[in-house]
């Protein structure tokens, strides 16, 4: 093999590892109950029965009903919010990563 040649194979694999670390550091919050589980629709009580009590409860000021912030794993050092919106019947109208107070200035952000 010429030196081109195993430069180029080095450089693919190295491409190829270095995305698979990264996958599955955004896979370990799949794990989370919080994030795999709770669905579109489910009653406040049946979040709490899969995911625990909320970090914190709030009521939205520009979307309408209320908001839970959930505490994930940290990534790179930095910790995450996972946020559940409740309409208000008390069911999950949208969730996702970033917390209740960044939701309740742009709701339609995280639909």
């Amino acid at each position: 093999m010429n030196k081109k040649t195993l430069l180029m194979a080095a450089m693919g694999a190295v491409t190829l590892l270095s995305g698979c670390t990264a996958y599955d550091r955004a896979s370990s919050y799949v794990d989370e109950p919080v994030v795999s589980d709770v669905k579109v629709g489910m009653t406040r009580e049946q979040v709490r029965a899969i995911a625990g009590p909320p970090s914190t409860d709030v009521t939205m000021i520009h979307a309408k009903g209320t908001c839970s912030n959930y505490a994930i794993k940290p990534r790179d050092g930095k910790a995450q919010v996972y946020f559940v919106s409740f309409d208000e019947t008390g069911h999950v109208l949208n969730k996702g990563y970033q917390s209740c107070a960044d939701y309740d200035t742009d709701p339609q952000q995280g639909k």
